[in-house]
């Protein structure tokens, strides 16, 4: 079995032809995280860097994105198409590499299946990163459904990588000091947006 690395690496260079998003469905997950211009966003397993021409629409040269992810050659592909002195990339793990800064918005778009058995465990580390007040985001433009059904159907080391019923993840959100401010559970999107208490 590959790694994860491995398995994102062998695909980087053709991810955006066999893997296309829906720019519109994109647009309206970074609608309702209420983005300041100045915010630090911390994008996670940024992949080819779908989400970053849509979250620089919000920032100007005060705010900064930090997007991470495991493979390189993904990271290769998001930096040729967008690169700017408020955008950071970083290789490796988010669990496990330091990160000094805190971040007034962190996202995990279309990949949170992917942390595997450390899902509980990445919540805790990602609102430790949190600015008081700020935000995390679990997202995906589509159901919870097919996103598990896709997952077991590509096989090989995502095959197992599901997403959890959305009640377990609103109780970790709240056990970890986030209110819940915004949740949709249904065919179209699966998301759930949480703020660190003050």
């Amino acid at each position: 079995m590959t790694s994860d690395r491995e398995y994102f690496n062998a695909r980087a260079s053709e991810w955006d032809n066999n893997c296309v998003h829906d720019e519109n469905k994109i647009a309206y997950i970074i609608s309702l995280l209420q983005l300041k211009a100045s915010d630090l966003v911390l994008d996670v397993g940024t992949g080819t860097g779908v989400l970053i021409p849509h979250l620089l629409k919000y920032l100007d040269d005060s705010g900064h994105i930090t997007a991470v992810d495991v493979s390189e050659k993904m990271l290769e592909v998001a930096e040729s198409k967008y690169s700017g002195k408020n955008i950071t990339y970083r290789l490796g793990d988010v669990l496990e590499m330091p990160i000094d800064e805190k971040f007034d918005l962190i996202i995990c778009y279309s990949m949170f299946p992917h942390f595997k058995e450390n899902k509980l465990k990445a919540i805790g580390t990602l609102s430790q990163l949190l600015k008081d007040g700020g935000k995390l985001c679990i997202a995906h433009s589509q159901s919870r459904e097919a996103i598990n059904n896709l997952h077991l159907k590509a096989g090989d080391v995502v095959k197992d990588d599901r997403l959890p019923k959305m009640d377990n993840l609103k109780q970790v959100f709240i056990d970890q000091g986030m209110n819940t401010e915004c949740v949709i559970d249904n065919e179209d999107y699966f998301l759930i947006l949480g703020k660190k208490e003050v």
